[in-house]
C-alpha cells in the first residue's frame, strides 16, 4: 500500500511542477494605457530616455547613439525623427521586476533586473530634439512618441498614441 500511495506522487509531482512553472511563466500582458503608470521620466547619456512605472515592473526605454553629441558638434538645436522600426534606434517596453535597475546606473542592485517579457516598437515615430550645453553633460533633450505600436515575441501587440519627455538632462553618465 505505501508503494502504490508514492509512485501517484512521483508521477504527478514532475506534472505539478511543469504546469506551476508554465503558469508563472511570465506576466500578464499589459493593458491599453500602461503608460498611465510611468511616474518617473528620466534620460541619460548619448542618449538614452527612459519611463518606468512606480512598482520598478514596467518600464519604456528609447537609445539611439549619437544626438548630443550631434547637437554639440553643430552648436544648435537637433531634431531627428525616426520612423519605427529603425535600425539606428532601440525602443522597447520591458515587464518584470526591478526593470531600471541596470538604467542610467553604474551600481547594480542585487540580484538586479529581471525581465520576463520584452516588447519591441514595431511601427510609429519617435521624435528627439536635443539643445546642447556648455558641455555635452549640461545637454538638454526631448522625446516624443507617437502612435507606436509595440509586439511581443508570441506577436502580441500593444499601443502608444503619445508619450512625451520634455526638457531631461541627457548627455550625462553615471558615475
Amino acid at each position: 500500500m505505501r508503494r502504490l500511495y508514492r509512485a501517484p506522487l512521483a508521477v504527478s509531482l514532475p506534472l505539478t511542477l511543469a504546469l506551476a512553472t508554465l503558469l508563472s511563466c511570465g506576466p500578464s500582458l499589459l493593458g491599453p494605457d500602461f503608460e498611465d503608470d510611468f511616474d518617473h521620466l528620466s534620460a541619460c547619456g548619448d542618449v538614452v530616455f527612459y519611463a518606468v512605472d512606480g512598482a520598478d515592473e514596467v518600464m519604456l526605454t528609447f537609445e539611439s547613439p549619437g544626438p548630443v553629441a550631434s547637437a554639440q558638434a553643430s552648436g544648435d538645436t537637433t531634431t531627428t525623427v525616426f520612423t519605427l522600426p529603425d535600425s539606428t534606434v532601440t525602443l522597447i517596453v520591458e515587464q518584470g521586476s526591478r526593470v531600471s535597475d541596470a538604467t542610467c546606473d553604474d551600481v547594480l542592485t542585487h540580484p538586479g533586473p529581471r525581465v520576463d517579457r520584452t516588447w519591441r516598437a514595431t511601427a510609429g515615430t519617435a521624435t528627439v530634439t536635443i539643445r546642447p550645453g556648455e558641455q555635452a553633460a549640461y545637454a538638454r533633450g526631448d522625446l516624443i512618441l507617437d502612435d507606436v505600436v509595440f509586439t511581443d515575441r508570441d506577436g502580441n501587440g500593444i499601443s502608444l498614441e503619445r508619450l512625451r519627455w520634455l526638457d531631461v538632462s541627457v548627455g550625462w553618465l553615471p558615475g
